[in-house]
């Protein structure tokens, strides 16, 4: 299974946390970009990070694009990085960045760019969605010539609902494009009315599944938690339901990366990670 650098996003991200990682039992990495841990504009730190993945087996499944341009998560005021966003500066300045964050796949093959498509709790308006096509045209130009396809990853907003982004797909005919599932926003995204005795996970993956290229996998307390729902738990510790959902899954073919909220760089926590990535495997 493979495992997002979300884990240790709340440090600098050196070649020893890779081989933990990997120790652990991580059978790719997918690069998660926030600059206070990989900083894609320092060159050197980047050259290290390239320097690491020639030099070891462990692919680089995917790059996941940043959402801040600052280091501490949006805290400074600066505007996250929305590719629907309606201001044409904002938006050119938002994709330069995403370029940044794309050059060390110059050197390092990658898969895929995980991107997401607006920002949280964003409204549906044509204007965003005109803007996201403009963007991802745009994007689709920087990465078909290094092999990498995009993903869009479902989000708790109105322009990348499950039904939305098929929509999207649909009209756009960005059919070069898939999906990133992200279990844990399917689970505390309210799903619609239904009499259905499907877990509203199963339900949004079905919505998906043509177009479902990767997964992200972590947990949280679904629609009823209060306050911030996002929580990246380790899986069992929340509501999604894990083992009707990883038979689902595991036909599926997709591959399966854990995307867990950051934790401190202790053997405690490589400890906890190699025994989640063998109960997981059991549980498809």
């Amino acid at each position: 299974m493979i495992v997002s650098t979300h884990l240790v996003a709340n440090e600098p991200l050196h070649t020893a946390l890779l081989d933990r990682l990997v120790q652990a039992g991580a059978t790719g990495i997918e690069l998660f970009c926030a600059r206070q841990s990989f900083d894609y504009t320092n060159l050197r730190q980047r050259e290290t990070l390239v320097s690491w993945f020639q030099g070891n087996p462990i692919p680089l499944h995917a790059i996941h694009s940043p959402m801040f341009s600052d280091d501490c998560w949006g805290r400074s005021g600066a505007p996250a990085i929305n590719l629907a966003e309606s201001d044409t500066r904002r938006r050119l300045a938002a994709m330069d960045e995403i370029q940044r964050a794309l050059e060390l796949a110059e050197h390092v093959p990658c898969r895929f760019l995980v991107q997401h498509l607006g920002v949280v709790h964003q409204e549906f308006d044509e204007r965003a969605v005109d803007a996201a096509f403009t963007s991802l045209e745009r994007l689709h130009v920087l990465t078909k010539p290094l092999g990498i396809g995009i993903l869009l990853e479902n989000l708790p907003n109105e322009l990348s609902t499950p039904d939305r982004l098929m929509n999207f797909l649909r009209a756009t005919h960005l059919d070069d494009l898939g999906i990133c599932f992200d279990v844990g926003h399917a689970n505390f995204m309210t799903p619609p009315a239904s009499e259905s005795a499907t877990p509203a996970v199963l339900q949004a993956f079905d919505v998906l599944r043509a177009r479902v290229r990767s997964v992200h996998l972590h947990d949280n307390q679904g629609p009823q938690s209060t306050g911030v729902s996002d929580l990246h738990l380790w899986p069992g510790e929340g509501t999604v339901p894990w083992r009707e959902l990883m038979p689902v899954l595991t036909p599926a073919a997709v591959p399966r990366v854990l995307e867990l909220h950051s934790a401190p760089a202790t053997p405690p926590t490589w400890e906890r990670l190699a025994r989640t990535l063998i109960a997981m495997e059991s549980w498809g």
